[in-house]
């Protein structure tokens, strides 16, 4: 780890210790306010005592964790390799700051930006680039570049790396990935990204846009299909990021042809809509009222998650933790561009108690809703049944094939000539 990431990375210990000790005197508080009202005037010595030590002990452990972790973290800054490499370029270091921004990303953004993942993209078997112009100069350099670019978003907690280790689990081989068949088979040009998915979904999908705006004018050729893979909350990515730049009337989307959600929650995830209903029940007493407090502190891109807020009008003036209100305005779906879908499911069939990989519904994969649905084409579906599980969409045969016929349909839905045209004349460069 470099310097500041040293330092940010205590600070980051420091706060996280300092949540969990003020958790738990939250709830000894509420534990022994009860005990002691039952008890009654003849246990108000012992009160006053008790809650002397109390504050002692829990005012050391707060001071301690508060302002130990970041001098142990300056101290290793002090003392650091200036030649080590930052956490962000080791694999095992990438993994842990994936699945720890998904949780704190957001303030990790505003505390610790050291730590934070910047939105980054590489070539199949190259660096992680933090400017589009470094990775057209890698493209370039290895002569692999082609018109066909498709681009792999991960899911939450993820990185880029998810589809390489699904891949060494599945295949046995790191190296293999749906990027790299694709490329074999039908020329594709694999790119993979690295975002930090703690952050609201519209910015990572404003960001992306950008990104590509300025990667597709520099390409050294021509580029004449795009197509965005998306694994879970990476699919709302990429529908935000297509959406966004059709409103900026941004001039990569004359050749974005697909849009492919892997087990991505369009209408929502179960587990964060419990999350919400749960800290609204444990705030009803003062016992368990810490534990919301401290849940509601998941990050902003979690909180997406629970009805699949894909623009800012989702989220922008809404309180983050109200009771189950889906408040997602219709994101269109953009003519010319194919959507497809694909699930996992427990069960064999797609229906019934057991109709999700464990993290996301069918329905919701599907866009299909009691309420609130999106109009894909039932004719790009996938569902892949019998004891599969979320990540089982990462590396599997049935799922590629079904990806690269998918993707073999260039003709982007029906798009007509004049639609293919690339968008000239409106680049424009984020200020």
């Amino acid at each position: 780890m470099r310097a500041d990431e040293l330092k940010d990375a205590g600070t980051l210990a420091g706060t996280a210790l300092g949540e969990l000790a003020e958790l738990a005197q939250g709830v000894h508080h509420a534990v022994a306010e009860r005990l002691f009202a039952l008890a009654g005037n003849p246990a108000r010595p012992i009160r006053l005592m008790h809650d002397g030590i109390a504050a002692l002990a829990y005012g050391s452990a707060r001071l301690g964790v508060k302002y130990l972790p970041p001098a142990a973290g300056l101290v290793a800054a002090a003392m650091h390799d200036p030649v080590t490499e930052s956490a962000h370029d080791v694999p095992r270091g990438r993994f842990v700051l994936g699945a720890v921004s998904g949780f704190f990303g957001d303030r990790m953004a505003e505390q610790q930006p050291a730590l934070a993942p910047q939105m980054r993209m590489r070539l199949h078997g190259g660096p992680l680039r933090h400017l589009p112009a470094n990775l057209v100069a890698d493209a370039t350099h290895s002569g692999t570049a082609t018109g066909r670019l498709v681009f792999f978003l991960h899911g939450l907690c993820e990185t880029d790396l998810c589809w390489s280790f699904a891949a060494e689990r599945r295949w046995g081989d790191r190296t293999c990935t749906y990027g790299s068949r694709l490329r074999d088979d039908d020329g594709w040009t694999p790119i993979y990204l690295n975002f930090n998915t703690g952050v609201h979904i519209s910015q990572n999908g404003r960001e992306l846009a950008e990104q590509l705006e300025q990667l597709v004018a520099a390409w050294p050729v021509e580029v004449t299909e795009i197509a965005l893979v998306g694994h879970s909350l990476g699919g709302l990515v990429a529908r935000s990021a297509a959406h966004q730049a059709n409103a900026l009337e941004y001039a990569w989307l004359g050749p974005l042809r697909h849009i492919v959600g892997l087990g991505t929650p369009h209408l929502g995830a179960p587990l964060e809509r419990f999350a919400n209903w749960g800290t609204h029940r444990l705030n009803r007493l003062p016992e368990t009222r810490p534990f919301a407090t401290w849940l509601n502190r998941r990050s902003v891109g979690i909180k997406d998650l629970r009805y699949g807020a894909v623009l800012e009008d989702d989220w922008l003036g809404f309180d983050p933790d109200e009771l189950l209100h889906d408040r997602c305005t219709p994101a269109s779906l953009l003519p010319g561009v194919a959507y497809s879908v694909a699930s996992a499911t427990l069960s064999r069939e797609p229906h019934g108690l057991f109709a999700t990989d464990l993290l996301v519904q069918h329905s919701s994969a599907h866009g299909i809703g009691k309420v609130r649905s999106i109009p894909f084409d039932r004719e790009r579906t996938f569902h892949l049944g019998g004891r599969k599980h979320h990540f089982d969409l990462l590396a599997d045969e049935r799922v590629y094939q079904q990806v690269r016929t998918w993707l073999a349909g260039a003709d982007g839905a029906g798009r007509t000539a004049e639609e293919r045209k690339p968008r000239r004349g409106r680049i424009r460069r984020p200020a």
